[in-house]
């Protein structure tokens, strides 16, 4: 039997779960099982042992909200989450749930015996499916009372739904139009919640794609724009994106896509995902920034929505944000160039486009100046004159992965092509 002593017992309200309990696995009595305490903490128990008096003991821990997220998805076990615990807790109740006391424990003073196994995750039955479905859960201030300014609301409402829009354009290739929908707020928090919604058009793509592999990108993509980019080297995304495993990790996901739908990948994943790194992170920043400067909240835990409802988190996001990514996305200032040369006229060029917005005539492409297969990577504007811009050449060049060749003005500095600015 696990050993406890009087000095260990401590009043501590912070093990007891008094909202959102979660039975994952019951044999008699709950073998393992979540909550959160009164000052809304998560938290995880298992069952421990029976005493000389058949009161059942229980092992409870709080963890982090990414940590509670992770632990949902199966990317932490329970022994790794109790090893990783700063104060672990042991409660003594009796068979209809009474509680008689509550000890505090050191994980390093718990017998081997009692320690769960290596691969103690949870119950497959309860593992979170990638979902569309996200929340934003303000924090601090008047959130805390579950309150905003409205003004505040309106505004944080508009820079996260530009966030979201922003990170689905990469699924332009595959000729899929993203709708991204407000949710109402979950009563007794103060979340903006919003659900993610796509079709395919039959004009830009022969193929059916995986809307499962979609899903698992769109939610690799978003977690790695706000959790992993600003742990990444300096200046990586100029050139040194093979570098990094996690960058390689969403281009894999992106790569799955396209073989799901018998397709191959184009030449210009890695330039596509760059950009849309680059602009995304953007977007986010003008979020990180504008919690400097609202009386509403000043952070935000990001999470999903599983089917049941719950939120899980996969991280926060405050206002150093930006700070932390815009060295890794800034292109070099091109103000700063000292020889800006244009045609004067459109010239013939050969181009190969990576991503282009139907609507706005703005993308990017590879600028082929000769036969051989150098290239310069250059901002592609198209002046679409009131014309449908989606049955055009350069859809053609982004839809096939085809040089494709076309008229335009381009601009050099410094002796590299950097723009082309094209008319339908």
């Amino acid at each position: 039997m696990l050993k406890l002593n009087s000095t260990q017992i401590t009043n501590s309200e912070l093990p007891i779960i008094v909202d959102n309990y979660k039975v994952l696995h019951f044999d008699e009595y709950p073998i393992l099982f979540t909550g959160t305490n009164k000052y809304g903490n998560k938290l995880i128990g298992s069952f421990c042992d029976e005493d000389d008096n058949y009161n059942l003991l229980y092992f409870v821990i709080i963890i982090s909200d990414k940590d509670f997220g992770d632990f949902y998805k199966k990317k932490i076990s329970y022994r790794d989450l109790l090893r990783k615990s700063n104060e672990l807790f042991v409660l003594e109740k009796t068979f209809d749930d009474r509680l008689l006391n509550s000890y505090s424990v050191p994980f390093s003073e718990i017998p081997v015996d009692y320690i769960p196994l290596e691969k103690s995750y949870i119950p497959q039955k309860f593992v979170v499916r990638e979902s569309l479905n996200y929340s934003f859960s303000l924090k601090g201030k008047l959130a805390d009372l579950h309150k905003g300014l409205v003004n505040d609301i309106n505004a944080i409402n508009t820079k996260i739904y530009d966030y979201l829009s922003e990170s689905l354009q990469a699924l332009s290739v595959f000729g899929i139009t993203p709708k991204v929908f407000s949710q109402p707020s979950i009563v007794g928090s103060y979340r903006l919640n919003f659900d993610i919604d796509f079709n395919q058009s039959s004009q830009l793509n022969f193929f059916e794609i995986d809307n499962i592999r979609v899903t698992e990108f769109v939610n690799q993509y978003l977690e790695y724009v706000s959790q992993t980019l600003p742990n990444e080297k300096g200046d990586f995304l100029l050139g040194h994106v093979e570098e990094s495993t996690n960058f390689i990790a969403v281009k894999e996901k992106f790569n799955e896509i396209f073989y799901s739908s018998n397709q191959e990948p184009p030449k210009t994943v890695s330039e596509m995902l760059v950009d849309s790194v680059s602009s995304v992170a953007e977007k986010l920043s003008n979020v990180s920034e504008f919690m400097k400067s609202n009386d509403s909240f000043n952070s935000i835990e990001v999470g999903v929505i599983n089917g049941n409802g719950q939120f899980l988190s996969s991280g926060i996001i405050d206002s150093e944000y930006k700070s932390l990514v815009e060295l890794k996305v800034q292109f070099p200032n091109l103000l700063e160039a000292v020889n800006v040369v244009s045609d004067e006229i459109p010239k013939s060029y050969r181009i190969l486009v990576y991503k282009i917005n139907s609507e706005s005539g703005k993308g990017g492409a590879r600028l082929y100046p000769d036969s051989s297969e150098k290239y310069y990577k250059i901002t592609l504007l198209v002046n679409k004159n009131k014309k449908d811009l989606s049955n055009s050449l350069f859809t053609e060049s982004l839809y096939e992965d085809k040089v494709v060749e076309v008229s335009g003005i381009a601009t050099m500095i410094d002796g590299s092509y950097k723009k082309l600015e094209c008319y339908l």
